[in-house]
C-alpha cells in the first residue's frame, strides 16, 4: 500500500520587517544626502560690481547692514556657532535649554542684543514665539562710551576671533543701508586691529555674490 505524503501549505514570508529596514534606509540617505537650508534673519539687497573674487564658504564672520540699518552677524561654520555660544554662555551667564542651543547652531545670522539678557530670553522661547520674534539687531555703538562696554557686534567679534583664529570677516550692506551703520561696523572690527575684510556685492552680469577685499 502506497503511503501518503503530507499536505504542504504555500510558505509566507512576514515582510513587516524588511518593510521596516526600507523605510529606515531611505531616511537615513534623505537625511544625509540633503543639504537643509539654514535660518537666515536678514534681508540684505547688495550693490553690485565687477569683483571677480568669490566670497569664501568657510572660516568666515559675515556682517550684515538691512536698509533699515539694523545689524545682524553670523558665522559660516557649525563648530565655530557651538564655541561661540558656549563663550556667550559663561560671559553673560546665560543659561540656555537644549532646545535653544540647537536652534542657534543651524542659523545662518542673527541680530538680538546681549542688553537686559534679551539673547537668552529669545533662545529660550517656545519655538512658536521665537518665529514671530522681530530682531532688532546687535548694538554697535557701546552703552558706556569710557570703557566701550555694551558693543555687542564687538563682543562677537571678539568671541568668533577666539573660537577660530583663521576667522575672516566679511560686511553686507543693504544698497540702501545707512552710510553711519557701516562706518560702526567698521569701527568695531577696527578696534580688534582686523583692518582687512571682505565687502560682499553681487556681480553685475551673473547675479553670483562677489566680493571685494579692503584694507
Amino acid at each position: 500500500m502506497a503511503a501518503h505524503k503530507p499536505k504542504r501549505g504555500s510558505p509566507t514570508v512576514d515582510m513587516t520587517a524588511m518593510v521596516d529596514v526600507a523605510f529606515l534606509l531611505l531616511t537615513f540617505f534623505i537625511l544625509t544626502t540633503t543639504k537643509f537650508r539654514e535660518d537666515q534673519a536678514a534681508e540684505v539687497t547688495t550693490p553690485s560690481s565687477i569683483s571677480d573674487i568669490v566670497v569664501p564658504d568657510k572660516e568666515l564672520m559675515t556682517i550684515s547692514v538691512t536698509n533699515e540699518g539694523k545689524v545682524f552677524a553670523g558665522f559660516s561654520d557649525i563648530k565655530t556657532r557651538e564655541e561661540v555660544l558656549k563663550r556667550i554662555i559663561s560671559e553673560k551667564e546665560y543659561e540656555i535649554n537644549q532646545e535653544g542651543y540647537k536652534y542657534f547652531t543651524t542659523l545662518q545670522d542673527f541680530g538680538v542684543s546681549f542688553e537686559n539678557r534679551e539673547f537668552e530670553k529669545w533662545l529660550n522661547m517656545p519655538f512658536s514665539e521665537r518665529e514671530k520674534y522681530e530682531q532688532q539687531g546687535l548694538r554697535v555703538t557701546p552703552i558706556d562710551t569710557i570703557t566701550g562696554t555694551g558693543n555687542d557686534l564687538k563682543d562677537l567679534v571678539r568671541m568668533g576671533r577666539l573660537a577660530d583664529r583663521r576667522m575672516r570677516f566679511a560686511i553686507k550692506g543693504d544698497i540702501d543701508a545707512p552710510i553711519s551703520r557701516i562706518r560702526k561696523v567698521i569701527d568695531a572690527l577696527q578696534d580688534w586691529n582686523i583692518n582687512q575684510f571682505i565687502l560682499i556685492t553681487k556681480l553685475e552680469e551673473g547675479g553670483q555674490v562677489e566680493a571685494e577685499i579692503t584694507e
